[in-house]
Formats: structure tokens, C-alpha cells, sequence
């Protein structure tokens, strides 16, 4: 028996047990998708679907975050049970780059490169976001949504989120 992803209960429970691993070890050593995506050389986009179960794991991922997460190869444990089980099947970019992993059906973007920049002058903030887009799903993108946050204090996270701190609403891009 399988579900919509097409796999089955027990490689459903695989999928769930890699997940728990990786956000366990996260927990244990104090990162946040954000701080552990530099480290492993991935986008904190690819650590949240892979987290939220769209997105299989690669093995590169899963051996960099086991060995920046201190995990003992637990999550790479984890993930071979994943390939035993015939999950997460490897494919690579149309480049040969290392972003080798399995979508969810659906479409599903990974951000493999950004590049930002927020500069203000005569009173109008300027933003530039560059971004590398894979798509890795099998419908295509038609649009893309993006959520620009500026930290006033980025130093002070707490002093940045108090009322008096908070931009005006509408910020000419």
C-alpha cells in the first residue's frame, strides 16, 4: 500500500525517522536551518523540505550535516536505510553539480546560489536579489514568491522586532 508521495507506510516511516534524526541533532547542537545551511554547503530552502518530508535527502547532504552535526553517522545511518529502501533514487543537475536528490511529486524549487543586496540612499531602500533556481519537481514554476525581511539592529534580533523598530509597510524595491 502506498500514499500520494507513491511510497509506501514503512518508507514513509523511514522518510519520518531521517527527519527526526536531523532535527534532533540540530536541537542537540543548537543550529537553525539557517546557521547549518553554509556549513554544508546547501541552502536553508533545501534543510526546510527536507525537513518537511518534499524533498529526499541527498548523500553529500546527509554525510556533511552528520559530520557538522557531530551525529556520530546516525543521520548517515539514517539515510543509507533511505537508499536500501530504494528512496531518494540519485539524479544530478544538468550541470554534474552536487545537488543529487529525489522531489515529492509536484513542483518543488531548491535554491542552489543567492546573492542579495539592500542599500539605501535619499531616503528609498534598493534591494537586488539574485537567486539560481532548480527546479526539481515535475511541474513547472510558473511564478515565484519571494518575502524580503530587513533587520534594522541585525546584531540585536530582539531590539529589531520591537514595534518602534519595524519598517514602514511599503518599501519601494
Amino acid at each position: 500500500m502506498s500514499d500520494e508521495s507513491g511510497r509506501t507506510v514503512e518508507q514513509d516511516a523511514l522518510v519520518r525517522d531521517f527527519i527526526a534524526e536531523l532535527k534532533h541533532w540540530r536541537a542537540v547542537s543548537s543550529y537553525s536551518q539557517k546557521a547549518l545551511a553554509p556549513l554544508v554547503g546547501y541552502d536553508s530552502s533545501y534543510i526546510s523540505k527536507v525537513e518537511n518530508g518534499t524533498l529526499i535527502p541527498s548523500r553529500e547532504f546527509a554525510d556533511k550535516a552528520d559530520q557538522h552535526l557531530r551525529a556520530g553517522r546516525a543521520l548517515f545511518r539514517r539515510w543509507r536505510e533511505l537508499a536500501e529502501a530504494g528512496i531518494g533514487a540519485e539524479t544530478r543537475t544538468h550541470d554534474g553539480g552536487g545537488l543529487d536528490q529525489q522531489p515529492a511529486p509536484g513542483s518543488s524549487l531548491v535554491v542552489e546560489h543567492e546573492d542579495a543586496e539592500l542599500s539605501y540612499r535619499e531616503g528609498v531602500f534598493r534591494t537586488r536579489v539574485r537567486r539560481l533556481l532548480h527546479n526539481v519537481g515535475t511541474d513547472p514554476v510558473t511564478s515565484y514568491l519571494i518575502r524580503i525581511a530587513v533587520d534594522r539592529y541585525p546584531g540585536d534580533p530582539e531590539r529589531s522586532n520591537t514595534p518602534a523598530a519595524l519598517p514602514p509597510r511599503s518599501l519601494r524595491c
